[in-house]
């Protein structure tokens, strides 16, 4: 990532994203609580001794970087806080959240240390579930985080986020509490599609990028570009899901989901999806081949809201992969509306 953070700018964000779940009653955070919780001594790996001085300057950096933002006094409130929006810049759903602060605040870690320490901010089933949510974020055309090879003496294997950057694979393990900016290593190359497991869906898998239409009866028309990643989960018969859209005019952020495409015992799919409009979507159909063209044709079985989230009563997804050309049609029913084409796009394979 272009984004590398220092020691302590991590853990001033971790901090922030940490109290917002733990303590949500007195949050955001005034100054003294902030430092308060970068300097606690449990939970914290290395640990530190930062004054307000260090963590104001932490802060500015990281409000340059719209991860931070100070919420300024009200009536008869006379303190500045502190908040992270590090979850809207980085369009994360709240597991990939949970994974991501532990280790901002703790370093590497494995899998199952990872399920142990977010059950205040996210409960895993187990130590896959965790792992399937690391590998889909390794996936990323911007991966968040990075899986690092065993070291003499472990285990298992860690990973680790790449918010202060690529970590570096030959240094000895840190001794102090200050890590200095590393140098990157060559990436290790993304999970690859496997025909004998992930079936027909194995066409999907890969990057695609492309320019799309929006419309519908209580909207005013829109373009937007998108970014689809689909990353093969090795060994399972399914496919990380990721989808970021910004708007073709100005480059504003539109929407993002993520989730699973699965591929069922009896060839059927499956597409769970969680949004960042507040929307859950489980959704099942076919997928067919014929000659180079692959489809698949998706119907809503459950479409569920938070309270504030708008309405959303059923949806029907097509796409259609032909070489290297993945087009798609979404139909909504919303907010009191049938079912009503809604998004068209053509996305191009990276």
């Amino acid at each position: 990532m272009e984004l590398v953070l220092t020691p302590v700018e991590a853990r001033v964000l971790g901090s922030l994203l940490e109290k917002e779940r733990t303590v949500p009653a007195t949050y955001p955070l005034t100054m003294k609580a902030l430092v308060s919780a970068c300097n606690q001594t449990s939970s914290r790996d290395p640990l530190m001794d930062l004054s307000e001085t260090d963590v104001e300057a932490a802060v500015d950096v990281l409000k340059a970087h719209k991860l931070v933002r100070k919420v300024l006094p009200s009536h008869g409130n006379r303190s500045v806080k502190y908040r992270q929006v590090a979850v809207e810049t980085l369009t994360v759903d709240e597991p990939q959240r949970a994974v991501l602060t532990v280790m901002l605040l703790r370093g590497p870690q494995t899998p199952q240390e990872l399920k142990t320490r977010t059950d205040r901010l996210h409960a895993f089933a187990d130590a896959e579930a965790v792992e399937e949510v690391l590998t889909d974020m390794a996936g990323w055309g911007d991966p968040l985080v990075r899986l690092l090879p065993r070291r003499p003496g472990q285990r298992d294997a860690r990973w680790d986020h790449l918010l202060s950057g690529e970590p570096d694979l030959s240094a000895p393990e840190p001794t102090s509490p200050v890590r200095t900016a590393p140098a990157a290593p060559a990436a290790p190359p993304p999970p690859v599609a496997e025909p004998a497991v992930h079936g027909p869906l194995a066409a999907l898998a890969g990057t695609w990028t492309g320019p799309g239409q929006g419309r519908y009866p209580t909207i005013v028309g829109f373009s937007y570009a998108e970014r689809l990643e689909v990353v093969p989960i090795p060994g399972k018969p399914r496919l990380a899901w990721r989808v970021t859209t910004r708007a073709a005019d100005d480059g504003r952020g539109l929407h993002a989901e993520s989730g699973f495409l699965r591929l069922t015992d009896d060839g059927d799919i499956e597409l769970v999806l969680a949004m960042g409009s507040g929307v859950v979507e489980v959704s099942t159909g076919l997928v067919e081949a014929d000659g180079e063209t692959l489809e698949l044709v998706l119907s809503s079985d459950t479409v569920v809201g938070t309270p504030t989230a708008k309405s959303v009563a059923a949806t029907e997804r097509t796409y259609r992969i032909t070489g290297g050309t993945l087009t798609y049609e979404v139909a909504m029913a919303a907010v009191g509306e049938p079912l009503t084409p809604h998004l068209t796009a053509t996305l191009q394979r990276e």
